[in-house]
């Protein structure tokens, strides 16, 4: 058995539950060219075992069959007396399989020869062997065109190592090592490794796109390779009990696949946007099972601080729950987006989250403006304008106390370390930016959204008497944009920027809270300023077409770049 073997097998061997099992095996048999026409825990509850997967392929022998698969994981790995004639066992399963018919409009379904298989990441253990083989013998006599196989952790090895682990993944030196070297290193550091992005880079530098009408099959083994990736990475950082590793790096992985799907002009390919589903499929699923373990705590009274990290926590307690926050928001956007179930839960787990945490609305970075258009939005989605109104108004008071009792205002420049020195110090390091905010800028035109007239004549008083100026990031690429000839990077559009790194193609926009040059400008005749400038950005994003719109504020977050001014001037109270 050469390495690849072993890296297999002990990958396979380090799948503890059914469900990993579940999950991994649908992609052998994809790239094996099965059509499987039901998939692991579509008939939980019902009486269908010995079916975990049906499908249709063909068979060592070329001939096309139906295939029953039942899958044995976890506890169940191994074939043991105990599982073979226990309740729901090997026996009953197989009994089941071959008398209870699966229902199907695939062509000609019922007149194929039909083969059920046993799969499981273990092996079969002491007399059982011969008790199974003399089962099958048995129940074979009584069956038509039946048959039986197994295929245990020697064969699975075979087939994933053949079969997808032998196309891309461990292919070649180069690739195998960035492969281990990712592995190994997964719970050292709080980012992405370089390794994980030279990886992808090089997967996908194997393939040259061609458009044709059918997708080879060469281009179907590389999608399935990243579902792989991504599972490897799943059940790694489960093995690290550390899913927020898993959630670093899928976030790139479906980002780096989104963003090669604009470059080629894929969005509207059926075939593709498969694939892409697929692999963020299993990337929400993360996110729900990150969420599941993480919000309970997060919930409680100062539920994302971390009490043993010192005078640190002064600014980790707040970085961290802005973090926490931007990705909870986009979690909620995104069940938004595929559910048709009542908010309510969702509306009333975000505000005892934010009341838990009262760092909520104490920003740092200016760039912790993504979090907090985020929680306004969706207040405003949910029909809760008066929630919006009230953590807008506390956002203004805690920037404007800070500013007042301690000469801060989040930095522009969005540099962590300069805050850090900034608060250890109380002097200003050379490169923090407070002079300029675009972050007062973007919840200034939220009084206006929101009708806060109060808030406004207070908040603008503040930032005169300040000499704060405020200005917005906008793209030179909208549609009525009169900067086209000032963009540098022409060869990627605005999306493609968006989606491969931090966006700084664009051009400040500025914000007068006075008429002319110093006449006052009252609350009224600010509204009609703010509402001219709806049209001041707009574009037409290609991945909005494609039904996959929340992606772009992924984008934002993952790549620090702030949202542009439609994010939030196309909202309607």
């Amino acid at each position: 058995m050469d390495i690849k073997n072993i890296v297999v097998k002990e990958y396979l061997e380090s799948l503890t539950e059914k469900n990993e099992l579940n999950r991994i095996f649908p992609m052998l048999l994809e790239v094996m060219g099965f059509t499987i026409l039901s998939k692991p825990t579509e008939y939980i509850g019902l009486p269908e075992y010995g079916k975990d997967i049906v499908a249709v392929g063909v068979d060592g022998d070329s001939i096309k069959k139906r295939f029953y698969f039942e899958l044995k994981g976890g506890a169940d790995r191994d074939i043991t007396d105990a599982n073979f004639y226990g309740k729901d066992g090997i026996q009953d399963s197989l009994t089941q399989a071959s008398y209870n018919k699966f229902v199907s409009a695939f062509p000609e379904f019922e007149q194929l020869p039909l083969k059920i298989v046993i799969v499981h990441n273990g092996i079969i253990k002491g007399n059982v062997q011969a008790t199974l083989e003399a089962f099958i013998v048995a129940t074979q006599r009584n069956l038509v065109n039946t048959s039986f196989d197994r295929w245990d952790i020697s064969r699975l090895t075979q087939l994933f190592s053949e079969k997808l682990f032998s196309e891309y993944l461990l292919v070649d030196p180069q690739t195998t090592r960035l492969f281990n070297r990712v592995l190994v290193n997964l719970n050292t550091t709080d980012g992405i490794s370089a390794d994980f992005r030279d990886l992808l880079e090089l997967l996908f530098s194997k393939e040259q796109w061609n458009k044709s009408k059918k997708l080879s099959r060469r281009w179907q083994v590389l999608f399935e390779t990243f579902k792989l990736v991504g599972f490897i990475i799943y059940t790694e950082s489960r093995e690290h009990n550390n899913l927020e590793t898993a959630k670093r790096y899928l976030t790139h992985l479906v980002l780096k696949f989104w963003n090669w799907i604009l470059k080629n002009k894929l969005e509207e390919d059926k075939t593709v946007i498969k694939y892409f589903g697929q692999v963020f499929n299993l990337y929400f699923g993360v996110l729900i099972e990150y969420f599941k373990r993480t919000l309970p705590i997060a919930s409680l009274k100062d539920g994302l601080s971390w009490e043993t990290s010192g005078r640190y926590e002064e600014i980790g307690y707040a970085k961290r729950t802005f973090e926490y926050l931007e990705i909870y928001c986009f979690f909620l956007n995104v069940q938004r987006f595929f559910s048709t179930a009542n908010d309510k839960h969702n509306h009333l787990q975000l505000v005892q989250l934010i009341n838990k945490n009262n760092v909520c609305w104490r920003p740092l970075l200016d760039i912790h403006s993504s979090a907090v258009i985020s929680i306004l939005n969706l207040f405003i989605d949910f029909g809760e304008a008066q929630n919006a109104k009230n953590y807008l108004k506390v956002v203004l008071q805690q920037l404007k106390a800070a500013k007042e009792m301690l000469g801060f205002i989040p930095d522009a420049n969005n540099s962590i370390e300069s805050v850090i020195k900034f608060t250890l110090t109380g002097v200003k390091p050379v490169y923090y930016s407070d002079s300029t905010s675009p972050l007062l800028a973007v919840l200034m035109e939220y009084t206006a959204l929101l009708d806060m007239e109060e808030e406004y004549d207070i908040m603008k008083k503040f930032i005169l008497d300040n000499k704060i100026d405020l200005g917005l990031f906008v793209p030179h690429h909208g549609i009525d944009s009169t900067s086209l000839e000032l963009i540098d990077d022409k060869e990627n559009d605005l999306e493609e920027q968006l989606f491969s790194r931090s966006l700084t193609d664009g051009y400040q926009s500025e914000l007068r809270l006075n008429q002319k040059i110093s006449d006052d400008l009252n609350f009224a005749d600010f509204k009609i300023k703010i509402g001219k400038r709806k049209n001041e950005f707009r574009y037409d994003y290609r991945t909005d077409r494609a039904g996959y719109g929340f992606l772009k504020d992924l984008a934002h977050l993952y790549f620090k770049t702030p949202y542009f001014p439609d994010k939030w001037r196309s909202v309607n109270v």
